[in-house]
Formats: C-alpha cells, structure tokens, sequence
C-alpha cells in the first residue's frame, strides 16, 4: 500500500463508503484502513509484528479462525484480503458471523478479476506475499458468506488492468456492482 498509493486510495474509498464505525478488524496486519473507521477499533492479527504496527485501540494476537471472543461481541466487523491467506473460507466466515451482531464488511480480491489474476501468476512466480495466497472466485466466497449471513451490499473498484498504471487513479466506486477487483461486501447476520 506504500509503494501503490493510487491503488490504496481507491480501496480506502470503497471502505469509507461502508461509514464503519466500533469495529473488530480482523487480519488487521499494521491496520492500514483504520483511519476511515470511525469510533473504537480492535485489531485482531496472527503476527505480533503487524499488532506492534497497528493504529487500532486495542490489539489482539490470535488466528483469525479461532477468534478469542464471546459470540455476537462486535456490532461491527471488517476484513480486507485477509480472506486469500486463510486455509478454510468455511471456518473463517463462520467465525466472522459468529462474532457479529450486526454487520460485516468483508473485502477481497476474487481470482476471476484483472488484479486476481495477476496476484495469482506473480504467486506462482514465488513471490513472497502473494505465493502464500489462494485466491478464490467471487462466486466461491458469495456462496459461503451467504451461507452465514445475508448479503446486503456489493462494491468495488480497480476495474483497470495492473499493465496499465496510469488507469489506476482513474477507478471509480461501483455500488451493487462487482466488476472491479477489489469487492467489498456488506452482510448482515441472521
């Protein structure tokens, strides 16, 4: 996000049309999106590095499929990408939903989109990010957050090609649209 600000700036205003407020992040990494949640915020990461680094209220040291708290804590929950360095889609979604009262705002990058597919090859290149990803379809990840939850809300940006750099500050929000490669979806619990 440091080195692709024109890219961050786009997948933040996706975040900050979502209005979150009082929220769990989870896979918070140094918390890069904390500064358009509103309210108290709540890291929860696997590494302690990333919690060191984190801009959150309070931060938690835990793997984000066996979150240490009570059931429907959170009015609020937030997730971005962590979603394609996680084993099980199954157990983290039902996590998610587990820990939510309300309403969740999960945002990945799908395989069936430009950036997904170009993530992915740069994987299989042995990049040291990306080659522990696993990235998945939108239809994959809709199905299994529908499972839990209800989805209410889809928006995304990024709808340019990674080769074309000077399109990247040009990317629109899509609200109900899930052309872009950065989707954000809102779901809400049962």
């Amino acid at each position: 996000y440091e080195e692709h600000n024109k890219i961050y700036d786009n997948e933040r205003n996706v975040v900050r049309s979502f209005n979150l407020k009082d929220c769990l992040d989870i896979g918070s990494g140094p918390g890069i999106f904390h500064e358009v949640i509103h309210g108290y915020k709540v890291s929860v990461d696997i590494s302690l590095l990333m919690l060191m680094e984190s801009k959150s209220d309070d931060s938690v040291l835990s793997d984000a499929l066996y979150l240490p708290f009570r059931n429907k804590s959170f009015d609020c929950t937030f997730t971005s990408v962590t979603i394609c360095f996680i084993d099980s889609l199954e157990k983290f979604i039902s996590e998610i939903e587990r820990v939510t009262k309300k309403r969740a705002v999960i945002c990945f990058i799908p395989r069936d989109s430009p950036w997904g597919k170009y993530y992915d090859e740069l994987g299989k290149k042995g990049h040291k990010y990306y080659s522990r990803a696993i990235f998945r379809t939108k239809e994959e990840i809709y199905k299994t957050i529908n499972k839990y939850m209800k989805i209410i809300t889809v928006r995304s940006t990024l709808s340019s090609e990674p080769s074309n750099e000077k399109s990247w500050e040009d990317n629109d929000i899509y609200y109900d649209d899930d052309r872009g490669s950065f989707i954000c979806v809102e779901a809400i619990t049962r």
